[in-house]
């Protein structure tokens, strides 16, 4: 009995070096393998959007090229999402085959895993099919100024795109938030950045002032606005005033519209204010001494 036991021990000993030495060294190897992997792909994938964005800003006229860049920008990061999660099933199942478990043992963490999976991987599924839809569609892409949304607890979302994958949307808002967004809830979304943007400016007038004399002033600034060294080359239809919008009962709102590049609205938007303001200072200044005329 004592040499059985101790044949026993022997063997048990054995075996278990022989494990260490073998298969515990492919497990690590498998689970280091897996994770420089998939830093080296995620590397790479920076890389490429960062070159993405930098020709994006060379290109800053090229609706065409900004659209592809995007569209690029967004596929990167599906491909890396895809890969590292086939990356991650391979090296479980690897480490599984290694651990030299029972059938049994592994029919029932298998059924444990599919009960999970089945519950949990709903919604992800759902997310996964939705950015397949979302990228394959061009709906938006990175560096892409969009309006993502209605969401339950936060409403719209609005900002510029920063990371597209499978599953999720991350979107930079104006305020500087991040927000992550599931793609399976995004049921609505507003492209801002395609093609061209339109650039609206309400301006308003005394009812008591020379609206015909106002409007050929406005439409100088506009025509000025259009051989601006800065603002001129984001102009793809110069401003023009498209007449009176509005009567109220001491205002009188003139519609200015024109189009701009994508995403370029604001700015010129903001200059073309300004300018009005300054043009028509002295009528806002005459109306406003009679106002006080009057009440005199």
């Amino acid at each position: 009995m004592n040499a059985i036991a101790l044949l026993a021990a022997t063997t048990g000993k054995d075996a278990v070096s022989t494990w260490l030495r073998t298969d515990l060294v492919v497990i690590i190897m498998s689970i280091s393998g897996g994770h420089v992997l998939m830093r080296l792909v995620a590397f790479i994938a920076d890389q490429q959007i960062i070159q993405v964005k930098s020709r994006n800003k060379l290109d800053s006229s090229d609706l065409s090229a900004l659209t592809t860049g995007a569209h690029r920008a967004a596929v990167l990061g599906a491909l890396r999402w895809g890969i590292n999660f086939c990356v991650i099933a391979v090296v479980v199942a690897s480490v599984l085959l290694r651990l030299s478990l029972p059938s049994s043992a592994l029919v029932f963490m298998g059924s444990i895993a599919g009960a999970g999976l089945g519950f949990g991987a709903q919604q992800m599924v759902g997310d996964v099919i939705a950015g397949l839809y979302i990228i394959a569609e061009r709906q938006f892409g990175v560096g892409d100024v969009v309006r993502l949304g209605p969401l339950l607890s936060v409403g719209w979302v609005e900002g510029r795109v920063e990371e597209v994958t499978l599953r999720v949307t991350k979107v930079r808002t104006f305020d500087g938030d991040l927000v992550s967004i599931a793609n399976g809830v995004l049921r609505h979304n507003v492209n801002m950045s395609r093609d061209w943007s339109r650039v609206l400016v309400v301006v308003p007038l005394p009812r008591g002032s020379d609206i015909e004399s106002a409007i050929l002033r406005i439409d100088a600034v506009c025509a000025q606005l259009g051989t601006d060294a800065k603002i001129g080359p984001l102009l793809i239809e110069v401003p023009s005033v498209m007449g009176v919008d509005d009567l109220g009962a001491e205002n009188v709102q003139v519609r200015v519209a024109g189009s701009s590049l994508p995403v370029q609205q604001w700015k010129v938007e903001r200059e073309l204010r300004r300018r009005i303001a300054i043009e028509l200072r002295d009528i806002y200044v005459e109306f406003k001494v009679n106002e006080v005329g009057e009440g005199i």
